[in-house]
């Protein structure tokens, strides 16, 4: 072979390498805030692999990944994203001497010290009481929460543990949360404590698959522990015809109340899913136009109101 041949050779070989470096990264834990440090990775990487052998990944505020295409996020040696914010014993202290428990969830809102206008009067309550005892007029603990997909497709996120700061009434930042994004792929995920929700899909987001996964809440979350919605509200007509999400094999297990899913527009199949919670209200929530297909359910016996079909909505169970 000529010598100009061999060197051709050596350089696609050379370029391929390269290539191959550039499309996966495995980062560890350095202990601090890795929010942007995952952020960047994911930007720049393919495929990046979280590696939990040197510890948690904490998360000052939610690592915000828009317009992206064709992503891996994968966990390793049991690969935690843990909020840096949580719910305190002395927190909760707080919020059950303002007896916030007793206060509506559907009306009676007003104003905040900061200018912020609220509809609900336990959610008004909450997020004063939060906003004067960390001097945090910008209500950066609002910010608390794992990942969000924004305008991403063909993005799989695999085999991590993502760990909110506690559910609580403040309309903060969900666990995992999409928004006009379509093919995603979540697998063999455990996600727990989501501030607003663990997993919320939402505004036109379509074809997303989540399998193997377990949704719950621990002693952390206070109230609110609402795990799953698709679809926004009644008024978001736009999601007609979008929302198209499949359950396979989930799991939504303790500390789970309501939600699991609530869906509106969506089409959605529940395939041999399990609901190994403990509540009175209805697990399953089909609202607006909903369809909702449930194959081989296994209900726990603390399941007590196992579905709710709005009019407009179609429930199928077989």
């Amino acid at each position: 072979m000529p010598c100009w041949h061999k060197l051709y050779s050596l350089l696609i070989c050379l370029l391929l390498l390269v290539q191959t470096a550039q499309a996966a990264l495995t980062i560890t834990s350095n202990g601090a805030d890795m929010s942007d440090s995952i952020l960047s990775a994911v930007r720049s990487h393919n495929t990046v692999i979280l590696d939990g052998s040197k510890g948690e990944f904490v998360l000052g505020h939610t690592v915000v990944l828009k317009h992206l295409t064709n992503k891996t996020i994968i966990g390793t040696h049991d690969a935690c994203l843990r909020t840096r914010f949580r719910i305190t014993p002395e927190i909760r202290a707080m919020l059950d001497s303002a007896d916030i428990m007793s206060l509506s969830t559907s009306g009676g809102g007003g104003q905040l010290s900061n200018g912020m206008r609220v509809r609900e009067q336990r959610e008004l309550k909450t997020r004063q009481l939060f906003i004067d005892r960390f001097n945090d007029p910008e209500e950066s603990f609002r910010a608390s929460g794992g990942i969000q997909l924004s305008h991403c497709r063909y993005v799989t996120i695999r085999g991590l543990r993502l760990q909110g700061p506690g559910a609580v009434d403040v309309s903060g930042n969900d666990l995992l949360g999409m928004d006009h994004s379509m093919h995603i792929t979540v697998d063999s995920c455990v996600l727990t404590d989501g501030m607003d929700g663990n997993m919320d899909i939402t505004s036109q987001s379509d074809s997303i698959t989540v399998s193997r996964c377990y949704f719950g809440y621990s002693e952390l979350s206070y109230d609110h522990m609402n795990s799953n919605l698709i679809g926004a509200a009644d008024r978001v007509e736009a999601d007609r015809g979008k929302l198209h999400v499949t359950y396979s094999y989930c799991t939504w297990g303790k500390g789970c109340r309501q939600r699991m899913p609530m869906v509106r527009f969506g089409t959605i199949l529940l395939d041999h899913c399990r609901w190994e919670c403990t509540t009175d209200h209805p697990v399953i929530d089909a609202r607006r136009e909903a369809k909702v297909v449930v194959v081989q359910p296994s209900f726990g016996e603390g399941v007590r109101n196992r579905y709710r079909c709005a009019e407009d909505a179609q429930c199928v169970f077989r």
